[in-house]
């Protein structure tokens, strides 16, 4: 009975991850973002503030491929972005290609009804960036 207990607890593991990662597969826009340091928001950005003016699109193929598209960078253009991304429970990370060189975004994800919120804590654990994105239908 324990055994048959185990196996059913790790089939609903796996399950789980899976649909975590069905759940991230396709476009995702950017609907805010906030930046807190030590507890407190020191820059808030939402939807309504951000309109049609500021962009920032995740895409996440099924092959494991990623792409960003934003124009936040300061550049003046949409720029695009390119890498991979891969989950582990409550874990994403993003790998992109800047410059030439490959750069590693960890961050912690939640989602759930077509939301996506992705937190990236700094080293030192007393800052963080708390992004949040709505699924394209």
């Amino acid at each position: 009975m324990k055994t048959l207990t185990c196996i059913l607890v790790c089939l609903s593991a796996v399950s789980a991850i899976r649909a975590q990662v069905a759940d991230l597969t396709g476009t995702w826009s950017m609907t805010g973002y906030s930046y807190v340091e030590n507890g407190v928001t020191l820059d808030e950005m939402t939807e309504e503030m951000m309109g049609d003016t500021l962009i920032t699109n995740f895409f996440f193929l099924d092959d494991g491929k990623f792409r960003q598209t934003t124009n936040m960078s300061g550049s003046g253009t949409l720029d695009t972005y390119e890498g991979t991304w891969k989950t582990s429970g409550d874990k994403l990370v993003i790998t992109l290609s800047v410059g030439g060189r490959n750069m590693d975004l960890d961050y912690t994800c939640e989602s759930s009804d077509n939301i996506l919120v992705l937190t990236r804590t700094s080293p030192s654990g007393t800052s963080k960036i708390v992004s949040s994105y709505r699924k394209k239908q």
